[in-house]
Parts: C-alpha cells; structure tokens; sequence
C-alpha cells in the first residue's frame, strides 16, 4: 500500500510538471509551484527529487515510456522485423519531434539554461532497455528469427540514433513524415542492426 501511495503521488508530481512545462517552459518550472500544484509541501517534493533537473529527467523518461506504448500499437499490426522497426520508427520520430517539451528541453540544452536533456546518460540508458526489452519479447514470440542477436547493442544503436535525429533535427534525410521515417528505418537502421547479427554469427 505504501509504494502504491508513493508512486501515486510520484504520478501526480510527474503530471504537473508537465503541465509546468508547457505552461511557463522547463526552465521557468519552480519546485515550490510544482509542490503546491501537486498537493505536497516543498520539503515532500525536494525527498522525491532531489533538484529540479532530476525532475525534468523523470518527467522525460515516463513520457519516453508512454510513447513507447504507442510504439507498441504501432507495431503490433506486423509480424516481421522490418515491417515491425519501420512502423517504431514511423511513430517515434514524429512522437518525440511533436512533443512540446521536449523540444523546449532540447532549445534549453543548447542555450546551455539545462544540464538535463533526452542526451542525458540515464534517458539514453531507460530508452536502450525499452528498445531491448522489445527486441526481446520479439524474439521471444518468434517475431524476430536472427541467431545469436544482440539486443543490447541493437536497443542502444537505435535508441542513439532516434535521440540523435530528435536533438539535431537537421538532417539530409528526409523525415518530414512517419513515411518518410519508416523508409528511412528500412534503408538506414535495418541494415546496421542486422549487421550486427551477421556479425555474431561468424
């Protein structure tokens, strides 16, 4: 009961901060505010996290999580791994380019405002294990038949290279569309990954 009420309360902080952020920017956010939105005192708020950049990153790394349960509807259509990392693709581009904070957190990073962006070694990190935990229960359902794959590599290289096309948008490829970013996955992705594959089975 006790960690239901904590993660409870964790959700309704996560949730106004995100208000917080659209509302006034990441950068403007005040914990104090964060606190009495959120029905805690200020000292309740600073024993959840620490600062306000350890809020931001836990704000980002559940919004990563909620966009990968889009992921997982996208993808659930298509049976094999080309079809199932272009319909990802398709989705998380454009989920994380739309979104408004995370843009806002990106245009801070590079104003220097915020030490805090989806660069950060524990975003980065969180989306790796989201990607592998799915290349895993693909796998593990006969979605995905490469012997000897690496889900680990495999989940940082294309958790790097969604967070890299988010945070220098850009690009001389074209991904104006989730079109465009499942052929870009197809041309690009597919054939690095499955490298790896061809690689381990030597």
């Amino acid at each position: 009961m006790a960690t239901r009420g904590r993660a409870a309360v964790i959700d309704r902080i996560l949730a106004v901060t995100g208000d917080e952020a659209q509302r006034v920017g990441p950068d403007r956010i005040r914990m104090g505010e964060v606190a009495a939105r959120a029905g805690i005192s200020r000292a309740s708020l600073y024993r959840y996290f620490a600062n306000k950049d350890e809020l931001i990153q836990a704000y980002t790394m559940r919004e990563l999580d909620h966009i990968f349960v889009g992921i997982d509807g996208a993808m659930e259509p298509y049976e094999g791994f080309e079809d199932r990392l272009g319909a990802a693709f398709a989705y998380a581009i454009p989920a994380m380019r739309d979104h408004p904070v995370f843009v806002a957190v990106l245009d801070i990073a590079e104003r220097q405002i915020m030490r805090t962006t989806l660069q950060s070694g524990e975003v980065l990190g969180h989306a790796r294990d989201l990607v592998m935990e799915r290349i895993n229960n693909g796998v593990r359902e006969g979605r995905i038949r490469i012997d000897q794959f690496d889900a680990a590599v495999a989940g940082e290289l294309m958790a790097r290279v969604v967070i890299s096309l988010m945070a220098t948008p850009e690009s001389i490829a074209r991904l104006e569309t989730g079109e465009d970013a499942r052929d870009f996955a197809s041309r690009y992705v597919l054939p690095m990954v499955t490298s790896l594959a061809a690689r381990n089975t030597v």
